[in-house]
């Protein structure tokens, strides 16, 4: 093979694992979404949103870093037992959508030691396609993924099921580039994703190796360098965030009102949440129509508007608000997937989604100091 022709199969092989490795995440978030508009529980909705939030993170983490897989990733602050248990809450629901179960076991020594998580969206990435290869290979199964110290500078993380495991093959193979193991070739795939967990793997410095696990079934080992930090000293990026947005919740006697206007539902119920959370009382509408009868009764303190609507969208939204002289001054922020544009006027912000709490905190807040300040 010419060297020409090695570097063309590499790439390849990197682009073929890009795709394959977002579709996994995607198909996630489908599945999420399609449970989320089954729910009518509103503590298991509030539940999947949560897991929802956290796998479309991570899939905007592969958008953002493209196909290439070997460059080293920027590190996180978030303590890896932490970051473990929001994977759980993902994964359980995942896997009982898809009639298997699973569990998580952190060892008490990992607990103590509290590692900061090793570049989270990497780690991600790769345990995203661990679960999907064992909900598709292993259908009803038990899958446990199992945290543990290796030595003090090394963690291990296995992930074991009791499907049909991959017979007499050698593990090796596993890890070969399009590689079907037997009796996979009926089901989708490619043969890729334990070969892109490995080559992730390599960048962070791990390694990843398989074994049978008796009487059936397979189980993955990785072995990954952790930073030591000293005990007690790690929180988790969630754990922070969540101590700030409480030292920033507006007191429970004046939960000032927003109005929240988008035509997709599950983006009306994660923002609905978030505020909530940094305590706002959101007041939300499904369309632009909606809006412009709802705002009449109620006294909006801002207005937050999707831009890309069907009916009617966030331009024409806020040209038909600010014809009424009673909402001239009502700060409005644009939400949207896209960058702003050159200019926002007559929008007082610019909110991109995924949705940061602390920026919308911010920005909410900056607003209304602004329109205080006028009113004074």
């Amino acid at each position: 093979m010419t060297r020409n022709s090695q570097h063309n199969d590499t790439k390849k092989q990197k682009s073929d694992s890009f795709r394959h490795d977002l579709r996994t995440h995607l198909s996630a978030i489908v599945s999420l979404t399609d449970l989320i508009r089954k729910s009518s529980d509103p503590e298991k909705t509030a539940s999947l949103i949560e897991a929802l939030h956290f796998a479309a993170g991570n899939a905007m983490a592969i958008v953002e870093g493209g196909a290439e897989i070997f460059k080293q990733p920027q590190q996180d602050t978030i303590q890896l037992s932490c970051w473990l248990k929001e994977f759980e809450s993902m994964a359980a629901i995942l896997a009982n959508a898809n009639g298997a179960q699973f569990k998580l076991l952190i060892s008490s020594g990992l607990e103590a030691a509290a590692p900061m998580a090793p570049a989270p969206g990497y780690l991600h990435r790769v345990l995203m396609l661990l679960l999907d290869n064992a909900l598709k290979y292993a259908h009803s199964a038990t899958i446990t993924l199992t945290a543990s110290l290796k030595s003090e500078a090394v963690m291990m993380l296995t992930l074991c099921d009791d499907g049909p495991g991959f017979g007499d093959e050698d593990p090796e193979f596993l890890f070969e580039p399009y590689h079907r193991g037997q009796g996979q070739r009926t089901t989708d795939g490619k043969g890729l994703g334990l070969w892109s967990a490995r080559h992730i793997l390599s960048v962070l410095g791990g390694t990843i190796e398989a074994s049978r696990n008796p009487p059936h079934g397979a189980c993955f080992h990785i072995c990954l360098p952790i930073e030591e930090t000293e005990t007690g000293q790690a929180t988790s990026a969630g754990q922070a965030a969540e101590s700030e947005q409480s030292s920033h919740k507006p007191q429970a006697d004046h939960q000032p009102e927003i109005l929240i206007v988008d035509d997709n539902r599950t983006n009306l119920l994660i923002l609905t949440e978030i505020l909530k959370a940094l305590g706002y009382q959101p007041v939300a509408a499904q369309s632009g129509e909606e809006a412009l009868r709802l705002v009449e009764d109620i006294s909006p303190a801002l207005a937050i508007l999707d831009i890309r609507m069907e009916d009617m969208d966030g331009w024409e939204l806020i040209e038909r608000l600010q014809q009424n002289a009673k909402f001239a001054d009502l700060p409005v922020m644009a939400m949207s997937a896209d960058d702003a544009p050159r200019t926002i006027a007559p929008f007082r912000a610019w909110l991109r989604r995924p949705i940061n709490p602390e920026t919308l905190y911010q920005l909410i807040q900056s607003c209304l100091e602004e329109r205080q300040g006028a009113a004074r």
